[in-house]
């Protein structure tokens, strides 16, 4: 691999089509594993198995994203907000 240029701020490297395309082809399997194992019916969520290296693979209906249609906190915000409480209670008692 060579070094090519600054990409915003970072450092991008080469990469050749076949390295791309087993990474691309890897991301396909995993989310297509996913699928098969969530969505027990067998059937593919796709049509082409290049749908799947787009990224979506859950259900974005009203009930699925009840929280976020809603937008009420989850349980991480929750536990975060509690984090940065004790964070600034130990800053500012030592």
């Amino acid at each position: 691999m060579q070094i090519a240029k600054h990409n915003q701020g970072g450092i991008q490297l080469n990469r050749t089509r076949s390295y791309r395309r087993e990474v691309r082809n890897k991301a396909i399997r995993r989310k297509k594993a996913i699928c098969h194992h969530v969505y027990w019916d067998g059937c593919d969520w796709y049509k082409h198995d290049g749908q799947y290296s787009k990224g979506k693979i859950h259900c974005s209906c009203r009930m699925c994203t009840y929280s976020k249609f809603y937008d009420l906190p989850r349980l991480s915000d929750y536990k975060d907000r509690e984090v940065v409480k004790e964070a600034m209670k130990d800053y500012l008692a030592g």
